[in-house]
């Protein structure tokens, strides 16, 4: 079994420490392997840079019981200035792969609600992890044309999203506490699917609510979305291919206007076929965009809708059908109206 270092790097780990303490205002925060410190900021820094970074006692028990572990004034730790602390195992596949460590200088400074915060965030730093594993695998298992046009979940969504989760901790916990559930299954979702597997419509609209819930905490009411779904439609389609479209509908058709937008996603029958179509009263895209979806060159921000166009003509021979309105756009693509897929889909969601 690999360790958490070897799908991470060390500057990685640094980063989301740093993220952490200051979002929930710790006074140092680490992340650990099952044998070493591998990322430790903040106060008593200086402690872990040449020295001995093997994990503490208290650690070891938090990764051999599978518990997460509050302790104040532990003699075991090496920075006097620190006296209490958090210690919560991150698990991968069931197992036990290190630890996230939250420090507060003043003794008995871990209320319930920092610890909930802080078992979402470990549910979120495991998902990572789980991910950055699921990507090296993927990589050296194959590097075929649909896998490879599978698309991967967006780093400014997920800094995003913390963000969005960290400024409501204070003035609202249990809107925190649902966005974290939200984000750890919409990344669950994410990494557990085969890249070409074919899903159940319903399922994949579960992931894309776990989606907009999360940003519309990040837009407040400037962001509407409606869904126009045909509760009949029981067709099976690929696996994130509706997701990018609701996310270029919101970041570049909804996010650049000044007032209020609606977003749209319908899904209805048409003859033996299922049309689903995301919409946005935006500005309205650029025809020149829709030339070169067309044309099959695209710039590096819209790269999502080209996999998508990629990956619809692969399978149906029709790729995205993109039309602006007014205002707004409408992109859309047909897929068979069809209860079985190819390949039975392995269960995901429990």
């Amino acid at each position: 079994q690999m360790g958490i270092s070897d799908s991470v790097t060390a500057e990685s780990l640094r980063q989301v420490c740093d993220i952490i303490r200051r979002d929930i205002h710790a006074d140092a925060v680490a992340i650990t392997n099952i044998d070493h410190v591998l990322a430790y900021v903040g106060v008593g820094e200086h402690n872990y840079r040449d020295s001995d970074d093997t994990i503490s006692p208290t650690t070891r028990q938090a990764i051999n019981y599978g518990k997460i572990i509050i302790k104040n004034n532990d003699e075991a730790h090496r920075t006097p200035e620190i006296h209490s602390m958090l210690v919560i195992p991150l698990w991968e596949k069931g197992v036990v792969t290190g630890t996230l460590k939250i420090y507060y200088c003043h003794a008995h400074q871990i209320t319930s609600s920092l610890q909930e915060m802080a078992i979402g965030l470990s549910q979120i730093i495991s998902t990572q992890l789980e991910v950055s594993r699921a990507e090296q695998l993927r990589e050296m298992a194959n590097k075929a044309e649909l896998r490879a046009l599978q698309s991967k979940i967006n780093p400014h969504f997920l800094f995003n999203a913390l963000n969005a989760i960290s400024s409501s901790i204070r003035l609202n916990p249990d809107t925190a506490r649902q966005l974290i559930f939200n984000l750890s299954r919409y990344l669950r979702y994410n990494i557990e699917l085969n890249d070409d597997e074919q899903i159940d419509i319903k399922k994949e609209l579960y992931q894309i609510k776990d989606y907009i819930a999360i940003e519309q905490a990040r837009f407040g009411d400037k962001l509407t979305v409606i869904y126009d779904i045909d509760e009949e439609v029981s067709c099976v389609i690929p696996s994130l291919l509706i997701q990018p479209l609701v996310e270029n509908a919101i970041v570049h058709g909804i996010q650049p206007c000044k007032g209020k937008g609606v977003v749209t996603i319908s899904v209805t029958e048409s003859g033996n076929r299922v049309r689903i179509a995301v919409r946005d009263t935006g500005h309205g895209i650029d025809p020149k965009v829709i030339e070169r979806v067309k044309s099959n060159e695209m710039p590096g921000n819209k790269i999502g809708l080209l996999n998508v166009h990629h990956r619809v003509k692969l399978l149906y021979g029709d790729g995205l059908h993109i039309h602006r309105l007014e205002p707004g756009t409408e992109i859309a693509f047909y897929v068979p109206n069809e209860r079985t897929p190819v390949n039975a889909p392995i269960s995901l969601l429990p």
